[in-house]
């Protein structure tokens, strides 16, 4: 497990993208591919994909396609986004990252995508039991829960989008 000090503020120097980055803090990312311009459409939200800090420099994601991986931070640049949450304890930070450094393997859930879409398209909001399985934004929600905070109270599956609008978060930075 690839895990560092939670109380460690990334330094400001050119091998990092900034200094206001700290472990468990979100990224919140406008994509400009083909699925990002769907999920757009469907959410009505800019934001496409998230990405958590688990490390200097580095993230942790899940994509179509691919499992759950640790992604530099500047695969990202020019189109993120960097919000944190201000109360977060360093206890609840470690818990955060653990549980995302933990799910590092797990397979996309396809399934929790059509639950997504029937949700925004029809409003339609059916039972489903997540397993192991995830979306970007449903592993950094259950992260946080993990630690005692939910995010979007009122949304058991969120959006990048819905993540985008938590009054929980806040916007600290854009790289």
């Amino acid at each position: 497990m690839r895990l560092f000090d939670a109380n460690l503020v990334l330094p400001s120097d050119s091998n990092v993208i900034s200094s206001k980055i700290q472990p468990g803090d979100l990224l919140l990312i406008q994509g400009n591919t083909w699925i990002d311009k769907v999920i757009k459409r469907i959410t009505g939200s800019s934001y496409t994909h998230v990405a958590g800090v688990v490390g200097p420099d580095e993230a942790v994601e899940i994509l179509p396609f691919k499992r759950t991986n640790y992604q530099k931070l500047e695969t990202y640049t020019g189109r993120v986004d960097v919000f944190t949450c201000n109360s977060l304890t360093d206890d609840q930070r470690r818990k955060i990252v653990e549980h995302a450094v933990n799910k590092v393997g797990a397979k996309y859930d396809y399934k929790l995508i059509i639950w997504e879409a029937s949700r925004y398209l029809f409003h339609w909001v059916w039972p489903y039991k997540a397993r192991d399985n995830s979306l970007c934004s449903t592993l950094w929600a259950d992260a946080y829960r993990n630690a005692g905070i939910n995010l979007c109270p009122d949304i058991i599956y969120p959006s990048p989008g819905d993540l985008g609008e938590s009054p929980i978060i806040q916007k600290v930075d854009n790289y």
